[in-house]
């Protein structure tokens, strides 16, 4: 469960970091002239890839309930938490190796050009999708572990369980005005 948390923590973090700065010029169409003077964007993790934010949520999620399922549910959360582990895998390390596509079609890069066609001359990658990638092996590691031994840890407290029902006479102690959990404790 820790390392759920920490995965999904590291995740969300590097999501909100820039994970690239790009210079972008006007690619005029027909020939044209361009933009002389590219502009430099900086672009977070939720710019290239709003996908590893959401698993990132997924993860934080599962580990709360990681703790308060047990035997085959708890094996359920654990492939769920698993495979979106891998999820944040393969979006950030597909950025993190070829980050141009991922800029091209970025809203705010495509908003610069007036001709629709952005020109990419640089790209310089910040170290963000790689904390993604290890926060995604994270909980990608914490995922497979609770599948294969999450029915043998132990569960929530019985204090969290619900009791049995309350007998239909209890509602009627209520509109009485007597408190039935009184004589229960």
């Amino acid at each position: 469960m820790i390392a759920c948390l920490v995965g999904a923590a590291l995740t969300l973090f590097a999501s909100s970091a820039t994970w690239a700065r790009a210079e972008v010029r006007d690619a005029a169409s027909a020939g044209g002239p361009t933009m002389s003077t590219p502009l430099t964007v900086a672009l977070a993790g939720g710019d290239l890839a709003p996908a590893v934010s959401a698993l990132g949520l997924v993860g934080l999620a599962a580990a709360v309930a990681l703790v308060a399922t047990r035997g085959v549910g708890r094996r359920v959360v654990g492939v769920l938490v698993a495979l979106a582990g891998v999820g944040v895998v393969v979006v950030a390390a597909r950025i993190g190796f070829a980050p141009e596509p991922a800029v091209r079609a970025a809203r705010h890069v495509v908003d610069l050009a007036p001709s629709g066609h952005p020109r990419i001359d640089r790209v310089r990658l910040t170290a963000a999708p790689w904390a993604a990638v290890l926060g995604g092996l994270a909980f990608t590691g914490a995922g497979v572990l609770a599948a294969a031994l999450g029915p043998r840890w132990p569960g929530m407290g019985g204090r969290y369980q619900t009791r049995a029902p309350r007998p239909l006479d209890d509602w009627d102690a209520i509109e009485r005005g007597q408190d039935p959990t009184a004589s229960s404790n």
